[in-house]
């Protein structure tokens, strides 16, 4: 390299790096970071910068929501490190989410929760006000925690302080706090597949393991639960006992603890968490099934949102159907075996338990077989009513262009119409809108 061709060099850089000191340089290259939810290009409010120095290049958190302030902090920021280095990141500074891996997570800031808010549709109690909820991600798990307002600022404060305790605490920790909201299914039937499900939010705290009998002239049935975590637990023990005709006496967090209960204890119901070991085997005969009989065994399972719960439960042979209960009430099918038998003795489970879950699920399908009166849904064809009958009962997009003679690309077709229609995104939402109706 010649000597003028060197000085020239040398010239331009330091121009450039004189630039770069100046609020005007990175007034167009300050930018804001986006994320895509729902098949939308969302946008974070604050503003971000790529920074290179020393062969190092890094995106940096601004946190500025003025694109002006956003170019003299960058410009600030970039005078810091040409003097101190790349150590001035651990002088206040925030990194944002296209950094390096060793770089803050962007949701450390109150916009990332704030963008993330949303008001769910079904609510777990009948008078629950509204409020906002937000998904919360970590270490491969994920949880919507309901947030208790439907103010933005301090839901979006909530979401980070929840956030904060579960990347700090752990998971564990973060339930014994905090509600979550899941999904609880009940399945009744294998055969075809029959389950009712709801909406909860969890009861903050550890559960008692043992609950006893609350003093009432009301004969009720015992009801007995087999769940590990023990806010999930709480929950179940505080519903079922609102049940009619129905009295939640023990939690218990395994199977092999059902070995504790005797004669005495009448178990009148048996509600087990079907992912437990021990479940569907020799055990739970040995400790429960042989000793009551008479005592039907429910299982259920939680899941996240019912996006999960109806994945699961795809592809089943004889068919499946789900049904969302109130708010609330867990046991709606069983409501009408409240009451006293003889002897003052609540009336036996297990003789009307097949019954009932027939007559429940005939009458669901019943309703959905129906013709659609002139005031529900008039916006949709006769053949989208069919559609979505089919549909709702849990049939396959392939099963459902079988049954109505007509191409799996027609079928896919008609969804799309529908979801337009109904402003739903995807089939879950729009069996639930249907239903609704």
């Amino acid at each position: 390299m010649s000597k003028q061709v060197a000085a020239d060099w040398v010239e331009t850089g330091e121009a450039a790096a004189d630039q770069r000191l100046e609020p005007a340089y990175w007034r167009t290259r300050v930018f804001r970071n986006s994320y895509v939810r729902a098949g939308k290009l969302r946008r974070v409010r604050g503003w971000s910068a790529k920074i290179q120095y020393q062969g190092v290049r890094r995106t940096i958190s601004l946190g500025a929501v003025d694109q002006d302030v956003a170019a003299a902090k960058a410009a600030s920021l970039f005078t810091r490190i040409q003097q101190h280095g790349w150590s001035a990141l651990g002088q206040g500074v925030r990194p944002s989410v296209a950094a390096l891996p060793e770089e803050e997570d962007p949701r450390e800031s109150v916009d990332y929760w704030r963008l993330r808010l949303v008001e769910r549709k079904y609510p777990a109690k009948r008078d629950a006000k509204p409020e906002f909820s937000c998904r919360i991600e970590h270490d491969g798990a994920g949880c919507y925690f309901p947030l208790g307002t439907l103010n933005e600022a301090q839901a979006a404060e909530r979401a980070l302080e929840m956030f904060h305790r579960v990347i700090g605490a752990g998971w564990e920790a973060a339930a014994a706090r905090y509600r979550r909201e899941l999904t609880l299914a009940l399945f009744w039937a294998g055969s075809p597949f029959c389950s009712t499900y709801t909406t909860i939010h969890t009861r903050p705290g550890r559960a008692n393991r043992l609950v006893m009998r609350s003093e009432t002239n009301v004969v009720s049935a015992n009801v007995f639960v087999v769940e590990p975590d023990a806010s999930v637990g709480a929950t179940l023990r505080e519903l079922t006992g609102r049940t009619p005709g129905f009295d939640c006496r023990g939690v218990f967090g395994d199977v092999d603890s059902l070995r504790s209960l005797c004669q005495a204890d009448e178990p009148g119901l048996l509600l087990v968490n079907r992912g437990l070991p021990g479940f569907s085997g020799e055990e739970l005969d040995t400790r429960f099934k042989q000793r009551f009989p008479e005592c039907p065994v429910v299982p259920f399972a939680t899941f996240e949102d019912s996006e999960q719960l109806f994945n699961s439960t795809a592809g089943s042979q004889h068919g499946y159907f789900l049904h969302r209960t109130p708010p609330g009430r867990v046991l709606h099918l069983l409501e009408e075996t409240a009451g006293s038998g003889t002897k003052g003795k609540p009336r036996p489970i297990v003789a009307n338990l097949s019954r009932l879950v027939r007559q429940y699920f005939k009458n669901q399908v019943e309703f959905l077989a129906a013709e659609p009166g002139s005031d529900a849904l008039p916006h949709l064809t006769p053949r989208e009513h069919q559609v979505m009958t089919h549909l709702s009962r849990g049939a396959l997009d392939k099963e459902i262009a079988e049954l109505l003679q007509i191409s799996a690309w027609t079928v896919h077709n008609h969804l799309k119409n529908i979801y337009e229609k109904l402003g739903v995104q995807n089939r879950t939402e729009a069996v639930m809108e249907y239903l609704q109706k």
